[in-house]
């Protein structure tokens, strides 16, 4: 929508909590797609160095294809976030495809309330897991191990906001 003053159109920002909601859900989710384009390009670059010192240098460092596996997990959970946050996750459409159009709206409130659940899941055991292997380490670099399942916790509130707004606030308008 668009606001017309003096021959100037001037875009109409959403206003109100939902307007505000879709503000930090858009923000978390650029923040998130930054950080995984990051991790991306780090990992490949490790990867890239790995080959290159087995293959030339004769002498493949020992920690390259562990801190490549954490990238790599960090990456795959974060995307998680994104895709359900998104709604372009895989699902089964068989039930919602053949139900009625009145009972539609209801499932998907289910699947918002059911994500939600799952992110709080994600976050309340991946943070136990995380603190219960925080004091064995990788042996390879020394980090702790539980920098490994970090991304889970963060994926499980980055699934509980954007369950939320996907359950109060719904689709952008326009």
């Amino acid at each position: 929508m668009r606001l017309k003053i003096k021959d100037q159109e001037l875009p109409i920002r959403a206003k109100g909590l939902k307007g505000k909601m879709r503000r930090v859900v858009k923000a978390i989710d650029t923040v998130v797609e930054w950080i995984g384009a990051y991790m991306m390009v780090i990992m490949v670059a490790i990867v890239a160095y790995q080959v290159f010192a087995r293959y030339v240098l004769r002498n493949t460092p020992a920690w390259s294809e562990e801190v490549a596996l954490l990238f790599m997990t960090a990456y795959g959970f974060l995307s998680i976030g994104t895709g359900l946050g998104r709604r372009c996750h895989l699902s089964v459409t068989i039930i919602y495809d053949r139900a009625p159009a009145w009972l539609r709206p209801w499932l998907d409130r289910l699947s918002d309330v059911l994500s939600i659940g799952f992110g709080l899941l994600l976050l309340i055991e991946g943070y136990k897991f995380t603190v219960l292997t925080w004091s064995s380490q990788l042996p390879a670099t020394g980090l702790p191990n539980g920098l490994g399942y970090v991304a889970v916790p963060v994926t499980g509130l980055v699934i509980i906001i954007s369950g939320l707004k996907w359950l109060f606030v719904g689709e952008e308008e326009g």
